[in-house]
This record gives C-alpha cells, structure tokens and sequence, in this order.
C-alpha cells in the first residue's frame, strides 16, 4: 500500500498534463473552424474540438480518480509522504571502572619525564683566518668556516683518529648543520 500513493499522485499530475493539452488543442481547432472557407472544413474543426474536449474532460476525471486513491491510501490531501529513517545515537553508559584501573590507565597515558643529560658543548678557539673548517666527513668536503667564539655542541659520536694524527668531533652549529672539526681548534666549556 505504501507504493500505491506517489503512483497515485504521479497517475493525477500526468493525467492533469494531457487534460491541459487536450484543451489546448481543442481550442486550436475552434480557430482553425473559424479561418475555414467552406463548410466542411468548419465541420472537420468543430468536430476535432468536440473530441478535443471530451478527451480533456475524460482525463480530468481520471486525475480527480488518482487524486481521491492518493489521498485514501497516504492519509494527506494530495500529498504523499513517505517516512525516512533517521538514525539516532543512543548514549551507551560508562563502564564502571576502579580507581586502581583508572590510576592504571592514567600511568599509561601520561607521558612520563626522563631526566634528559645536558648537552656538551664546545667553543672553537685559536682557529685563526678565516675559521674552523667545518667538514662533512673527517677531511672530507667543506661545508663552512666556524669563527672563534662560536659555541659547537657535541654530538654523542665516537671521535675518530685519521693516519694524518688528527682527532676528529661530530657537532653541530649554531645553524643547526651537522659536520666534523678538529678537536686541537675546540675547548669544552
């Protein structure tokens, strides 16, 4: 039954349609009577407006007829209305939890404070014009010269010893770039 309606209210609107054609073209063949020269033409008009007519007045009653089943069947004046699902979100109550359970959660959660070591750092010194060489590698490329004063921190890497007798740090600059310096250039501070 809940289909019947909206075919219903979909039957009257076309009927309605084709009743407001029929009467449109019944009255173009009242004009077309009234332009004819002879008589068998008026005749031929006026019996196509007549046809016309009744056509019109036959689909107007067969909407009024889908209109009264449309309102039988959905209970509204000529308006079908058709529930729709809604979805609703039912609250779920909280589970009932301990205080030890929720210490224990909490404990996880709660991001606990390692005592982090301070960093090392060192100074260049005595490195002259124009710097320290700051190195990719040990006596590798060059990336910059580090003036004295500059304040190095040490990264927590092995130094490294290469066959020339220089003793290689890792650290990082100020800019925050990474490379390699002689240790005989830097003092701890």
């Amino acid at each position: 039954m809940d289909i019947i309606a909206p075919i219903a209210l979909l039957g009257a609107i076309a009927a309605g349609i084709a009743a407001g054609f029929m009467l449109w073209t019944s009255q173009n063949a009242v004009r077309a009577g009234r332009g004819a020269l002879f008589h068998t033409e008026r005749q031929v008009a006026h019996d196509r407006a007549v046809r016309a007519r009744l056509t019109a007045l036959a689909l107007g009653g067969v909407a009024v007829v889908f209109l009264i089943i449309n309102v039988i069947t959905s209970g509204s004046a000529g308006v079908a209305i058709i529930p729709t699902a809604t979805l609703t979100r039912t609250p779920r109550p909280a589970p009932s939890m301990t205080t030890a359970t929720r210490e224990a959660i909490v404990a996880t959660l709660m991001p606990t404070a390692t005592p982090t070591p301070p960093l090392a750092t060192a100074i260049v010194v005595n490195a002259g014009e124009p710097g320290l060489r700051l190195r990719q590698a040990p006596n590798g490329q060059e990336i910059d010269y580090l003036k004295d004063g500059t304040v190095l921190e040490l990264l927590p890497e092995p130094q490294i010893k290469t066959d020339d007798g220089i003793i290689w740090q890792k650290v990082r600059d100020p800019q925050g770039r990474v490379g390699w310096v002689a240790t005989a250039y830097i003092a701890n501070q």
